[in-house]
């Protein structure tokens, strides 16, 4: 008990000297651009520019990292790795784990960190737990999600946990063209093989459009990624279970509108009229071409336009870094007080009079 008493104290006393590290659980994705990674990474330099002690924390020696993707003052943000045995933490330190590193939550249970759950994708939560097992059994009282809608939805499954829900932004440089736009439709998909369906299906059922093409918008750069969806007459979106719908937003904020497949899990930013949205992924194919045809002929309904740019207007990256300034700051003066308290409980009676 003396030990571990005396361990909460030198804790306590970091926390107070802003002393604190905070670690993001990062997946290496092998140099492919993803939402949830350059999330971390945001949050990371949000919270270094403001003078926290913040890290990307990788598995292996080997993380590639984002260099390829994000420019460099995100790839040259400080960066920990659990295999060079360089993760030390105590209870003043923080812990952010992705919902898909459910299985990483057993290894860490014992460690005296707080453990976050950052949320941005609910369909893996349940592909790493334990059949009965949800993130309280591993001592995880918080998280952090994207949306109203997935923070619903995680209450119907973690109804313990409190939730906080921080909006993400988007870089400056998703904005429309200078430039008229292209006969070009940016397709994105969960899965290769649904691009390449879809193509496919497109120049079979409107041969008159042959001479229209696709760009696939996996692994390029953020900023080739802004410039091909600024330069696109419209996008395509299909993503079932999505938690958030990034996409379709970055194509909105490039004035690019977007055909897409409702998601299972409606975002709250998601509206009949802010996009053409179907039912059924077949109809994909057959909405497109009626698009072209609209687009063509000049006759995208105006109101259209006007609602994309409704939609995307109330996100800002001033907004978001408030959010997570405050969020981080909040978490640091209820662990302090959570070790003040256990402080307390532990120190023998009469032994500070």
């Amino acid at each position: 008990m003396e030990e571990q008493l005396k361990q909460l104290q030198n804790g306590l006393s970091k926390l107070k000297n802003k002393e604190s590290k905070i670690y993001f659980l990062t997946q290496d994705t092998e140099g492919r651009a993803a939402a949830s990674v350059n999330t971390n990474y945001t949050y990371v330099k949000y919270l270094k520019d403001e003078g926290y002690d913040a890290y990307i924390l990788y598995e292996k020696k080997n993380y590639k990292g984002v260099s390829e993707w994000l420019d460099d003052e995100y790839a040259n943000l400080p960066h920990v790795t659990i295999e060079d045995g360089e993760l030390k933490v105590g209870p003043q330190d923080f812990v952010i784990v992705p919902e898909i590193y459910g299985h990483v939550l057993e290894q860490i249970m014992k460690m005296p960190c707080t453990k976050i759950i950052l949320c941005q994708a609910y369909d893996y939560i349940l592909e790493t737990l334990n059949p009965g097992f949800g993130w309280a059994n591993y001592g995880v009282t918080k998280c952090i999600t994207t949306n109203e809608t997935q923070k619903e939805y995680l209450k119907t499954i973690f109804p313990t946990i409190e939730t906080t829900v921080i909006s993400p932004s988007f870089p400056s440089y998703f904005k429309p063209s200078s430039k008229p736009k292209k006969p070009t439709i940016t397709i994105h998909t969960r899965e290769p093989r649904d691009t390449m369906k879809i193509i496919k299906s497109f120049y079979l059922q409107n041969p008159q459009f042959k001479w229209v093409t696709f760009k696939d918008m996996r692994n390029i750069s953020r900023k080739d990624f802004a410039t091909a969806l600024g330069e696109s007459c419209v996008s395509v979106w299909v993503d079932r279970v999505s938690g958030f719908g990034t996409f379709p937003l970055e194509s909105m904020l490039c004035k690019t509108p977007v055909v897409g497949a409702l998601p299972v899990l409606k975002p709250d930013w998601l509206s009949n009229e802010n996009a053409i949205w179907v039912f059924e992924e077949t109809k994909i194919v057959e909405v497109l071409g009626n698009y072209m045809k609209s687009w063509l002929e000049d006759a995208v309904p105006e109101n259209l336009h006007t609602n994309m740019v409704d939609t995307v207007k109330v996100f800002s990256e001033e907004k978001e870094k408030m959010s997570v300034i405050s969020y981080f700051s909040d978490m640091i003066d209820d662990r302090t007080t959570e070790l003040e308290d256990s402080i307390n409980k532990l120190t023998p009676v009469g032994a500070n009079s």
